[in-house]
């Protein structure tokens, strides 16, 4: 390279690193061996954050010191090269909000270097214009190789060995927050939603009022209700190239979800679900997943890792499959000590029996109802020692909602009913759904579990039954702020 006699030995080794890494499929996990990245593993960077973090991975952490050294090069054109060039997807959000081509898009993800630079090239104004970037002018192939990739590499090893006075300043610089940015892994499925007064009886049969056929699916359900609470929201989540799973996909589109993260399987069916809704908003539901055909893998979520670490908050359901739950939680916990937050809502069990202890001791946020969680423990316990049993795995917060409010058991402090809402309100699937996005919008604001979030998240729920029979659209804040005039002064009894 050109120029690196000027840099410090250290950095010209990084630089080095950087050239091999770009290879295949870029900055992941898996390629940082000694062979490749030997001196950015053995880094004084990579040192220090490992023990001002408590991070025990070398591999994970020489990832998170690359991608914030990326994050604070100077330049937008210089990361938007190198979020290519690396495959790090650290700007899908803004390049889908944009309406950068989603193809093109897929293509910056590529696991072929060459693949990720045609698209970088090919869409080179549009991507500059997408992040609010001047655009250089198109570098041709060579020049992008030899030229401006070297150069950037360089640039990028002295802001990581700090060996330049403009690398301290832009160190010192205050990164640019990202508050309220979500990803949620979880389930999508046609709805056939039937409105009756009950659940026929084997052999019978009951009226229904009413019929529609809507999106649905935890997963989606927690995404819409994050998006229109103003959270940027990823789903993770596997769909069909059939009518319904192409009508799911725009549906998320037009909530401003970005959807470019999930996986389509061409040639089968979108799941589905049967739901009889009830007046007073609880519901019951016949679900069928075609899990063997369409779902989620580890691997599907884990070429994401960039985008969760960069995120602040994760909600997970039961709908992925248990290996996937389990190395989701895995993988995120692995990113401490700024790691997101983690809630999960368990809805069915696995056919394979409860997640394993290691699992429970990675989430933050258990939201369930009380049959839920029986069914994730092998003893019987009344619904008061439910919660403690779950504190006992090592779950940091288990949030057991009921008809009529519900109970916090927290590893911080003795446990606290939720008051009720002046609504009917009857914990349903939905509803929990909404207390879930409702509790991660507050908890990225708050940084904590405050007696306000509860609140709000409570009359989030209150907001939403409220209106049920008129409108069934989540609440925006402007709602759950009317409705929490009209809750009790305290959230917690």
């Amino acid at each position: 390279m050109s120029g690196d006699l000027s840099l410090s030995p250290e950095a010209r080794a990084l630089a080095y690193d950087f050239t091999v890494l770009r290879k295949n499929q870029g900055l992941k996990e898996t390629r940082m061996t000694e062979d490749r990245a030997g001196n950015l593993l053995a880094s004084r960077a990579v040192r220090d954050y490992m023990d001002e973090h408590g991070v025990d991975d070398p591999a994970a952490a020489a990832i998170q010191v690359v991608i914030d050294a990326v994050r604070r090069l100077p330049a937008r054109s210089d990361l938007i090269v190198l979020d290519a060039v690396f495959g790090l997807g650290l700007l899908i959000a803004e390049y889908t909000k944009q309406g950068v081509d989603p193809l093109a898009i897929q293509k910056l993800q590529s696991v072929d270097l060459g693949v990720r630079r045609d698209s970088l090239r090919n869409h080179w104004p549009r991507l500059h214009r997408a992040v609010g970037a001047e655009a250089p002018e198109t570098p041709g192939d060579r020049y992008l190789r030899d030229t401006v990739e070297p150069r950037i590499f360089r640039d990028l090893a002295m802001l990581i060995v700090g060996t330049s006075a403009s690398a301290a300043t832009l160190s010192d610089a205050p990164r640019t927050p990202s508050p309220g940015k979500v990803v949620v892994v979880g389930g999508v499925a046609m709805d056939h939603v039937f409105h009756s007064d009950a659940v026929p009886l084997p052999e019978t049969s009951v009226r229904a009022t009413d019929h529609a056929r809507s999106p649905g699916g935890k997963g989606l359900s927690q995404a819409v209700a994050a998006a229109r609470l103003g959270l940027e929201v990823v789903l993770i989540a596997a769909y069909a190239d059939d009518e319904d799973g192409l009508q799911i996909k725009k549906f998320l589109e037009t909530e401003q979800i970005d959807t470019s993260m999930m996986k389509c399987v061409h040639g089968e069916t979108t799941p589905q679900t049967a739901v009889i809704e009830f007046p007073d908003a609880e519901s019951a539901a016949v679900v069928w997943h075609n899990e063997g055909a369409v779902s989620l893998t580890p691997q599907d979520v884990h070429q994401y890792r960039a985008v969760l670490a960069a995120c602040d908050a994760v909600l997970l359901t039961f709908e992925v499959p248990q290996d996937v739950l389990s190395s989701t939680l895995n993988l995120v916990s692995g990113l401490r000590p700024n790691r997101p937050v983690t809630v999960v809502t368990p809805g069915q069990p696995y056919d394979t029996g409860p997640p394993s202890g290691q699992a429970f001791a990675q989430i933050d946020y258990l939201v369930a109802h009380s049959w839920e969680l029986r069914r994730l423990t092998y003893y019987r316990q009344s619904s008061n020692h439910l919660g403690e049993s779950f504190l006992r795995l090592g779950v940091q917060s288990v949030c057991v909602l009921g008809n009529r409010g519900g109970t916090i058991y927290s590893q911080t402090g003795p446990p606290r009913s939720i008051s009720p809402p002046p609504s009917m309100l009857k914990e349903s699937s939905i509803t929990r759904d909404l207390f879930c996005a409702a509790l991660v919008a507050r908890l990225v604001e708050d940084h904590s579990l405050t007696d306000d979030a509860v609140r709000w998240a409570t009359a989030a729920m209150a907001s939403f039954t409220e209106n049920y029979s008129n409108d069934r659209t989540f609440p925006d804040r402007d709602r759950i702020e009317q409705m929490l005039q009209a809750l009790p002064g305290q959230a917690w009894q």
